[in-house]
């Protein structure tokens, strides 16, 4: 066949080329010009000899080309991952020489927030105090039979402002202490697998681990984070020894102690960006006798932060259908 069509083609040119392509029906056809409409369907070039010169194949689809551009986004990525991966690696070991090194600086770095944490607990007790004067001379005020001032309403409703603002600041360096120990656990199993140094001890990592913490609720939408409320309200009222001052929407705060015995709460819900969900965190303070220590150390106060998350989020109880009243 390719001898028959080379002699029907007897007058073509000493340049000139045969196409061998395969149309609709999949008759194979040789021909010196190929059909428009065979452009993009892929043909082999033959010389006047018949010898192949040229293979082309045929145009890749709208879907084929945005799969290989896909595929070549994926390998670019993964190529750029792998260079960050070897980047990261060379700054590892070029700061830290040991297991060691990457605990004490993960230690220091857990300090200095906690550090911030202090400061942040002593500018609430001042403002505590402001409040607490400030709703002192409105409730003389109000027995007097006097108006209230402005300004000393505006002193409350700042200073509440301030103090859950205050609470919300303490809630995201723990959630960055939190970040910072994930971190330091990636890096330390980096480490090892880049240096095979031998795993440590685990009970000198022990405060790698997040600490539970049972003063700090989280709930997911606005219905939970309202039941959730009522309930933590309920609590502080079953725990402070000290009369409250305010109760609202966002902040409960009962008055600071007067006594070593005294243990004083203040409740703040946080809220999110918008969505509803919200944390609910609580705040004890203590009268110590040490000077300007108002953190709890004793039992009671452990127990009470214990007994928080539990108290709650738990649902009560739901009588089983038929159970018997109680006993009268």
């Amino acid at each position: 066949m390719l001898i028959a069509g080379t002699l029907a083609l007897g007058g073509v040119g000493v340049d000139a080329r045969l196409y061998r392509w395969v149309d609709e029906n999949g008759v194979v056809q040789y021909t010196d010009t190929i059909p428009p409409s065979q452009v993009d369907k892929g043909r082999t070039e033959l010389s006047k000899d018949g010898v192949r010169l040229e293979t082309v194949p045929p145009a890749r689809g709208l879907e084929e080309l945005r799969r290989d551009q896909e595929l070549e986004r994926l390998r670019a990525q993964r190529e750029q991952l792998v260079e960050q991966q070897k980047t990261a690696d060379q700054v590892l070991l070029r700061t830290f020489r040991s297991a060691d090194d990457l605990l004490m600086a993960r230690d220091g770095k857990l300090a200095a927030i906690d550090v911030m944490i202090q400061v942040t607990r002593s500018n609430i007790r001042r403002h505590q105090s402001r409040l607490q004067n400030a709703r002192t001379q409105a409730a003389n005020l109000e027995r007097a039979g006097k108006p209230v001032t402005a300004d000393i309403l505006d002193t409350i409703a700042k200073t509440e402002e301030y103090i859950q603002s205050a609470f919300q600041t303490i809630v995201a360096r723990e959630q960055q202490k939190d970040a910072i120990r994930a971190d330091f656990d990636r890096d330390l199993r980096r480490f090892q697998q880049l240096t095979n140094q031998p795993v440590p001890s685990l009970d000198r990592f022990e405060n790698t681990r997040p600490p539970v913490v049972h003063n700090l609720v989280t709930c997911g939408n606005a219905s939970e984070c309202d039941r959730y409320w009522s309930r933590a309200v309920a609590y502080v009222g079953k725990h402070t020894t000290t009369p409250i001052q305010s109760v609202g929407r966002v902040l409960v705060i009962t008055a600071p102690p007067q006594t070593l015995d005294d243990l004083s709460l203040t409740l703040a819900r946080i809220e999110a960006t918008g969505d509803g969900t919200a944390s609910v965190f609580l705040d004890l303070q203590c009268k110590n006798t040490l000077p300007g220590d108002t953190d709890c150390h004793d039992e009671r106060s452990l127990s009470v932060i214990e007994g928080f998350r539990a108290a709650v989020t738990s649902e009560p109880p739901t009588p089983s259908p038929g159970a018997a009243g109680p006993l009268r």
